[in-house]
């Protein structure tokens, strides 16, 4: 087996890629339960002083064992949360040990796949990344890149090349074309949407250099969590007093001085246009996966305990207490991803909220769900188009669209790229491993 790999780290799932030694064909490795992708997500027990990871770490979670899940890693970086640490029990852990720690696993988990007996290591690795892993800010995604380079060197391997996620999937996607296309690649993932536009053809896939056939590449940052945390805000977060209204100004008064504690709050949150309105910097981080943690301490709840005798229905904050209390907002997140991809094949579900309140539970809708992601369908659009204009083309022009990524599924996302292109044919690849696969087809001729 070669010393050289693809990692496609998602913010949702991850992947890990190499070349059959037989075949000499892109593979994926098995990472957990015999499945090529491992959610990428942490679970620190603290009972056992031990860390979970992938599916194991959720289920530990779900089991009600005492500890920490942290999931969307990716979406920390490049934003201020990559500087701070996390308390996991008496330690303050900085982001980039965490997110080393995820990535050692992975390796470890791949190497041990590519051979039972310990005999393989992965040294040289093409590292997947998304087009901007912030929008608009070059020094912000530098910083972002340099800490996922650092913590990958950390974990192990000695040479580290990065690569853009939609040309990784376009090397992927030309291993099946038997003439000269210019395609649209399209990758939407759980943190991204990005865009590239690539000539591609047998005879090109033969060349080691391929920056003369990249026309253009472009990214937003919204992907699939971005879609669970409006679809969280747009139903699950009324049921726990998102919007509720105050019962009078003397009530908003007192709580104002309470409310100046909350330190993830932005001082435009809590205005005098919203000044009855129950404030929603409590809901945002509750709907966001690597914010849900930030909730959990004594300052929220006495907060929030404060604010039930100020509401008109105190029934919703003391819902919101319970759930923070109990520490279920990992469970709440997890219920509603469960329930875009439910929506994904039905115009309805039903998600049961007992641990929230005895008897409760929420059905939710294809509609509520199109209506909550409205203006994110919008900017991906928009993306997809600028793009195709980057490259000195218009739609017309392309010959293929080659889809990707978890979001991609959503049907309401795949709609609005048809759109965009009504007389292009639309290729559906393999939503998960598209990515790795590409990266390891890199990885073989940067390495190899």
């Amino acid at each position: 087996m070669h010393s050289f790999c693809g990692l496609d780290f998602g913010t949702s799932n991850s992947t890990f890629g190499t070349l059959n030694p037989s075949s000499q064909q892109a593979i994926l490795l098995p990472l957990e339960d015999n499945k090529v992708t491992l959610p990428s997500a942490i679970f620190f027990h603290f009972d056992l002083n031990e860390s979970f990871y992938g599916r194991a770490a959720i289920n530990e979670y779900i089991d009600g064992e005492f500890g920490r899940l942290m999931r969307s890693l990716k979406s920390v970086l490049g934003t201020p949360l990559m500087e701070e640490t996390t308390q996991i029990k008496a330690q303050q852990l900085p982001f980039v040990d965490i997110l080393t720690s995820f990535l050692q696993n992975l390796k470890i988990k791949a190497e041990q796949s590519a051979s039972p007996h310990g005999q393989h290591s992965f040294e040289q690795v093409v590292l997947g990344r998304p087009v901007h892993f912030v929008d608009n800010d070059a020094q912000a995604d530098l910083l972002a890149q340099d800490t996922l380079e650092q913590a990958a060197i950390r974990a192990g391997f000695n040479d580290v090349i990065f690569q853009y996620e939609p040309i990784a999937a376009a090397l992927d996607y030309e291993q099946s074309v038997d003439q000269e296309e210019i395609a649209l690649i399209v990758d939407i993932g759980g943190g991204t949407s990005d865009f590239s536009v690539v000539r591609i053809s047998p005879e090109r896939a033969k060349r080691a250099e391929r920056k003369d056939d990249i026309l253009a590449n472009g990214g937003v940052h919204i992907g699939g969590t971005d879609f669970d945390r409006k679809l969280s805000l747009a139903s699950a977060m009324h049921e726990l007093g998102y919007k509720s209204s105050f019962k009078d100004k003397t009530a908003t008064a007192n709580f104002e001085k309470n409310f100046s504690i909350r330190k993830s709050v932005s001082k435009d949150t809590y205005t005098e246009s919203t000044k009855m309105i129950m404030p929603s910097s409590y809901y945002h981080d509750l709907a966001t996966w690597h914010r849900i943690h930030e909730l959990y301490d004594r300052h929220t709840i006495h907060s929030l305990k404060d604010i039930a005798y100020r509401v008109e229905n105190k029934q919703l904050i003391d819902r919101l207490i319970n759930v923070i209390n109990k520490r279920e907002g990992h469970r709440l997140a997890i219920d509603i991803e469960h329930a875009k991809i439910e929506l994904s094949s039905n115009a309805s579900t039903h998600i049961d909220l007992d641990y929230v309140e005895q008897n409760l539970g929420l059905n939710i809708s294809l509609e509520q769900l199109r209506d909550a992601v409205n203006n994110e369908i919008k900017n991906i659009q928009t993306q997809a188009f600028q793009t195709v204009q980057d490259a000195g083309l218009v739609p017309s022009q392309i010959t293929k669209v080659f889809m990707t990524g978890g979001t991609t599924a959503i049907p309401m996302v795949k709609h609005a790229i048809e759109a965009l292109f009504p007389h292009t044919d639309i290729v559906q690849g393999d939503q998960f491993g598209s990515v790795g696969l590409g990266l390891a087809i890199d990885a073989s001729r940067k390495f190899a």
